[in-house]
């Protein structure tokens, strides 16, 4: 039996292109539940054209109902298991993928996450094919934007990624197979909260630079997020060619919208007044673009887990802010410099899963006191 896309329930951004749903953010994808035998999937990517350090990478989690009853169709986090069942590397154009197979007919749910990032290796579907019999909920699902479902978007860079949480500083480089978004502050205080959520997340980026090694001296603006977030999914529009689709707001309107940018554009900025000036001026009109385009979100700005050079000006951005929409409820919360000494530190002088969860406590206490 074949279940169409629209049989599916969806998550985070998603593009359609030539008959392909594609679901490349970070913690982007789709769950159904069915009762039968075996369930797989195709997934499609252009991961084939990145090394084998960069290929796309999606997660499974599977898990087993007693009853149909069990199954509401509500929430990202309904029946979401402890740990991730089994993950896939996308190395074919095709990659047949079995999602569930067993002997005896079971009722189970089964999600499919990204777990790497946009800007490494698409992953998108047609249909999914089973052995049994597709469950919808009663009433169909909770669309993603029911006002009865709070909503949080996330804008951030390499932390919110997930990037190199399962490696080791001085002894792995940075690879998708280390990336987890499932582990990181995003991810964790979602799943904390019990709220709808997307991602919008990116690896070196920032709002005035992306990473600079400390010899430049001009900002790298090939890829800020300011050019990067309105669109649906603007890399893999780009890598085939075609115009990018501007992301519609009536699909997911948030009520709460966390901007984590900073940490990259402190390697240009090197606590320069000039440069600073710049993002501070940057952040804030950032800001007013994400107010305009989600008038009813609340705003809330963090930083800090790999290094504080930018906090105070990004304080300074918000009360700039502020200052002309003082209707709007924006904060800020200051993240503490992970301590590799007491919780270890992953690739590349990252925060690791023990940093992720300290930060993602801090993040869901501001969040319930708002």
């Amino acid at each position: 039996m074949e279940i169409s896309l629209e049989q599916l329930k969806w998550y985070g951004r998603t593009l359609d292109l030539d008959g392909c749903r594609y679901f490349d953010y970070s913690a982007s994808g789709f769950e159904f539940c069915f009762t039968g035998k075996k369930a797989s999937c195709t997934i499609y990517s252009d991961s084939p054209y990145y090394d084998e350090n960069t290929k796309a990478v999606v997660g499974l989690y599977v898990t087993e109902l007693s009853s149909l009853a069990d199954y509401k169709g509500q929430s990202y986090w309904e029946n979401f298991p402890s740990e991730l069942t089994k993950r896939f590397i996308l190395t074919e154009e095709k990659n047949n993928i079995t999602l569930f197979e067993s002997s005896e007919e079971k009722t189970v749910l089964i999600r499919v996450l990204k777990l790497s990032e946009v800007n490494f290796g698409s992953a998108g579907i047609k249909n999914i094919e089973i052995e049994g019999k597709l469950n919808i909920p009663q009433g169909g699902y909770l669309n993603q934007n029911d006002t009865k479902a709070l909503k949080v978007e996330i804008i951030g860079d390499s932390i919110t990624c997930g990037y190199g949480i399962e490696g080791i500083f001085n002894k792995d480089g940075f690879t998708t197979k280390q990336e987890r978004a499932d582990l990181a502050y995003g991810f964790l205080t979602m799943k904390e909260l019990g709220v709808e959520f997307q991602e919008c997340c990116w690896s070196g980026i920032g709002i005035i630079s992306k990473y600079v090694d400390a010899s430049i001296e001009i900002p790298d603006t090939s890829v800020v997020m300011p050019s990067v977030w309105p669109y649906t999914d603007k890399s893999l529009s780009l890598r085939k060619g075609l115009e990018p689709q501007i992301w519609d707001e009536k699909r997911f309107s948030p009520d709460l919208v966390i901007v984590h940018l900073g940490t990259n554009d402190a390697s240009y900025v090197r606590k320069i007044e000039g440069r600073r000036q710049a993002y501070i001026s940057g952040l804030q009109q950032f800001l007013e673009a994400i107010h305009r385009r989600s008038p009813s979100a609340k705003l809330l700005c963090c930083l800090g887990v790999m290094g504080q050079d930018l906090c105070t000006a990004q304080e300074e951005a918000v009360k700039l802010f502020s200052k002309d929409f003082k209707t709007v409820p924006v904060k800020v919360v200051k993240f503490p410099v992970h301590d590799e000494n007491i919780d270890g530190v992953a690739a590349d002088w990252h925060p690791n899963k023990a940093s992720h969860l300290k930060i993602s406590k801090i993040l869901a206490k501001a969040i319930k006191e708002w």
